[in-house]
């Protein structure tokens, strides 16, 4: 197929994966007259951009692996056998564990691989003729620069300390430029502000993104126009064919205002969180997206198939994986073997004879020991959908930055879970700050975000000693260490770990 020798292309130009490595300069120049063949069409950048998403949604990334290691990291998973399974040591933060090490090192290859493929359109996209050739330039850069900003936040939030405690702290290299050359390492509050450029001008690129007019696609049941049983097979055709349609699997408009509000309220100055307020309410009062309702998720017979556990209503940024069935099944059914994950005690989480709607159709619970069955592949909006970012998120944003407005806004996203919330008007702020984290607990066990926001509260010890948690607010606890061959052949400084090198 014509889209997956593109991204072929690609990936021989970037087999090296590290940027430090000197590895790195043994590109083949016989494969430029391929990509500028590739790039000599919109088409080509079409699908070169949906490569991008392909590779996102491999299970080394947010087809498992990446949730998977942020989840344990934050306490959330057991094991019954450390010694069988990968992830084990994270739990213990003995992150130089070469378990550890091997999914760190292949993480941060990963996603700067991602940054690559990314960074190579957008040079392409640089060139004079690329407007004439583009009809939808705008979305093609809009998305480009948006998804090397998403990318880029993941990096310096699981590779650097937590922006608020060390700004100054030199973290990881922001990539702008398709090239050998090593970039230098940034300091925590740059590589923010180079995030925070990349998201403003795709928000600007992508103003008239048609998702801002089209009708919610949850309107007359559109939902039925994803009807394929394989959704990787449509949309290999379907993103080359139709590049405009299906936007929430997108870095769309909104996408791009969900990601700056995290990055906003992570930043966390006064000034931050009012942004971070008006992105998120932004979202939220676009009309587009809707909290999940009760008859999409309670039914029966034949029409039980279509459950949708997965929440796609909600969906403000999703991707399609191929990946993320197996991964899951392979990693959290039980039936698979003892070495499985899984929660014990599920009640600590969301309370003895819970209906939390979450707590009921998310899990599978065997002799006290819970599973995780959010991507069953039996029922049809669960398969190969993974949740990157979602409506609640940004009421529980709106609410942290707006503590006054908690009871409101939890009141209004809350029930559509068969829960309220136990604030009421007038929290404290300590109050409103504990009943966020044991929501982003409850909402994005198996997305890997608990952890992102139990890393920005970490300072609050009123807030974190309510989950009782052991996760020490400590750098070697809260930050990866970076990989040796970035130490190594790109002359990196990993401060934190430098002791141990």
């Amino acid at each position: 197929m014509k889209m997956k020798r593109y991204i072929a292309i690609i990936g021989i130009i970037l087999m090296s994966g590290l940027f430090g490595c000197d590895n790195w300069l043994d590109v083949k120049p016989a494969t430029e007259v391929n990509e500028d063949d590739m790039f000599s069409t919109e088409q080509g950048f079409m699908d070169a951009l949906y490569g991008v998403y392909v590779h996102m949604g491999k299970s080394d990334l947010y087809g498992g692996n990446l949730q998977t290691t942020l989840d344990v990291t934050g306490q959330i998973f057991s094991f019954n056998n450390k010694e069988e399974c990968s992830y084990a040591n994270f739990k213990t933060f003995d992150y130089k564990h070469t378990k550890c090490t091997a999914i760190t090192d292949a993480l941060w290859k990963r996603l700067y691989y991602c940054v690559g493929l990314v960074n190579n359109i957008i040079k392409f996209l640089d060139k004079p003729e690329a407007v004439q050739i583009c009809a939808n330039y705008d979305y093609l850069r809009g998305e480009a620069l948006a998804l090397r900003a998403y990318l880029h936040f993941e990096l310096v939030r699981m590779f650097a300390p937590d922006v608020k405690a060390k700004p100054d702290y030199l973290s990881i290299p922001y990539r702008k430029t398709f090239s050998p050359e090593i970039e230098p390492q940034l300091t925590v509050s740059k590589v923010y502000e180079n995030i925070i450029a990349d998201l403003e001008e795709a928000k600007l690129l992508l103003a008239e993104d048609i998702i801002r007019t089209n009708t919610p696609d949850w309107i007359g049941n559109n939902k039925k126009e994803e009807d394929s049983d394989n959704v990787t097979d449509k949309n290999n055709v379907h993103y080359a064919s139709d590049f405009l349609k299906h936007r929430k699997y997108r870095m769309n408009y909104y996408a791009v205002l969900g990601t700056l509000a995290r990055v906003y309220i992570t930043r966390g100055s006064a000034s931050d969180l009012e942004t971070a307020y008006t992105y998120a309410t932004e979202v939220i009062n676009s009309g587009k997206f809707r909290p999940i309702q009760e008859k999409d998720i309670i039914v029966s017979g034949d029409d039980a198939k279509n459950r949708d556990i997965v929440f796609t209503d909600e969906f403000i940024f999703g991707l399609y994986s191929p990946s993320v069935d197996s991964y899951y099944k392979s990693n959290f059914d039980e039936s698979y073997g003892p070495e499985k994950m899984y929660i014990y005690k599920l009640s600590d989480y969301y309370g003895g004879g819970s209906r939390d709607l979450r707590q009921t159709y998310w899990y599978k619970t065997n002799w006290g020991s819970s599973y995780l069955v959010k991507h069953n592949a039996d029922l049809y909006y669960a398969k190969e959908k993974v949740r990157m970012i979602t409506l609640p998120e940004m009421y529980y944003i709106a609410a942290e930055a707006h503590p006054a407005e908690a009871y409101k806004l939890l009141e209004e996203i809350l029930p559509s879970r068969e829960v309220h919330t136990t604030l009421v008007t007038g929290s404290s702020r300590v109050d409103v700050l504990k009943e966020l984290l044991s929501e982003y607990r409850k909402e994005y066990l198996g997305d890997g975000q608990f952890f992102y926001a139990y890393k920005r509260m970490i300072g609050e010890e009123a807030v974190v000693s309510s989950l009782q948690l052991n996760i020490p607010n400590n750098d070697k606890v809260l930050v990866w260490p970076l990989p040796q061959d970035e130490i190594k052949y790109g002359d990196r400084v990993s401060e934190i770990w430098q002791s141990e090198k």
